[in-house]
């Protein structure tokens, strides 16, 4: 049953049942109600498009309705992200920062990340020290991963330290290469890391690598550093 057959069959129901008002096959009376029955479909379907296009929880959610409500929402557009992504970003931020109060607890940062689609893991940099206190480790302690060392002293955008090692941080900027300068200090009180389940380096499309970095800078308190452990693929 069409559409229409359905609307002018509703429309009958609304009638009296005196013979008088039958609505026969080929009345006009059957034909004045298919005429209106035409604005009422393109009504309920423009009123479905409306749902559909608001809702990024559909199938009928186009590329163009994800770069539209990227722009409203503040977040990056790229249309080489799969649909599926940029939809699972978008419900993310839909709900963001919803009702839970501990925001900058590293559960909800990892939450948040998971939401959008990173298949990423957040550790808190807190570890026990065996004698019922406290401590925290080196990228290197974490992970057992070798990382890449300053060889010559200087480099580009700042000065480094002959043997200083070389970590991807989210501090302040989208730009990598800027929060790399930044100087976190011997203690690492003040990170995180980003990683696999296992500690290890993740996988994160670099075509989301600024759509990830933004995301963290949201998501962390302001004087946390994240650590990333993570390859771009």
């Amino acid at each position: 049953m069409t559409l229409i057959q359905s609307l002018i069959k509703l429309t009958k129901q609304l009638y009296p049942t005196g013979r008088a008002f039958k609505i026969a096959d080929a009345s006009w009376r059957r034909r004045a109600h298919e005429a209106l029955a035409q604005s009422e479909e393109q009504a309920y379907e423009d009123a479905l498009s409306t749902f559909d296009s608001m809702l990024a929880d559909n199938d009928n959610f186009t590329a163009e309705d994800a770069t539209s409500w990227e722009r409203r929402l503040g977040l990056i557009t790229n249309e080489l992200v799969p649909l599926a992504d940029r939809k699972a970003a978008i419900l993310r931020k839909y709900n963001h920062p919803g009702t839970i109060p501990a925001r900058s607890n590293y559960r909800y940062i990892e939450a948040q990340l998971q939401a959008a689609g990173f298949n990423v893991y957040v550790t808190e940099n807190r570890f026990p020290d065996g004698f019922g206190g406290y401590t925290t480790k080196t990228p290197q302690e974490f992970s057992g991963e070798t990382f890449p060392q300053i060889q010559l002293g200087d480099a580009q955008l700042g000065d480094f330290q002959l043997g200083d090692i070389i970590l991807d941080l989210c501090v302040n900027n989208l730009d990598e290469t800027i929060d790399a300068q930044f100087n976190i200090g011997e203690s690492f009180v003040c990170t995180f890391f980003i990683s696999d389940p296992y500690g290890q380096f993740a996988d994160v499309p670099v075509i989301r690598k600024n759509e990830f970095r933004q995301l963290i800078l949201k998501a962390k308190q302001t004087q946390s550093v994240a650590i990333l452990l993570v390859n771009y693929i």
